[in-house]
C-alpha cells in the first residue's frame, strides 16, 4: 500500500504516498480530479484512499490530463502526499546553457 503511481501523456509520472493519505482528513485530491466529459482519473478506493479510477494505460494516453488540480488540492488542503514529475526540456536546456557559461544558480536558490 505504500504508493500509487502512474505515467502521464507528457512522459512524466504522478505518485501518491498512500501512507500519508491514511492520516489525511480531506482526501482533497479525489474531489479535485473531476474532468468534465472525460471522467476522473482519481477515485476513492474501497479503503477510502485515492486510487486510479481508470486503467494505467488510459491514464498514460491522456486520461489523466495533467491539470495539476489534484496536486494543488493535496498541497493546500491535504497533507502534501502527491508528486508530479513532468518533463521540462526547455528549462533543462536553459539550465545547461547557464552551467556551460559558468553562471548556473547553485543549490538552495
Amino acid at each position: 500500500m505504500s504508493s500509487l503511481s502512474w505515467n502521464v501523456f507528457s512522459g512524466g509520472s504522478v505518485t501518491i504516498d498512500l501512507e500519508q493519505c491514511v492520516a489525511c482528513p480531506t482526501k482533497a485530491c479525489i474531489s479535485a480530479c473531476n474532468v468534465p466529459n472525460l471522467g476522473s482519473a482519481l477515485a476513492a478506493g474501497p479503503d477510502g484512499l485515492p486510487s486510479l479510477g481508470i486503467t494505467p494505460e488510459r491514464a498514460a494516453q491522456g486520461g489523466c490530463i495533467e491539470c495539476l488540480a489534484c496536486d494543488l488540492a493535496c498541497q493546500s488542503d491535504g497533507l502534501g502526499a502527491l508528486t508530479f514529475a513532468l518533463p521540462t526540456p526547455e528549462i533543462d536546456a536553459y539550465l545547461d546553457e547557464l552551467r556551460a557559461a559558468g553562471s548556473a544558480p547553485g543549490r538552495g536558490w
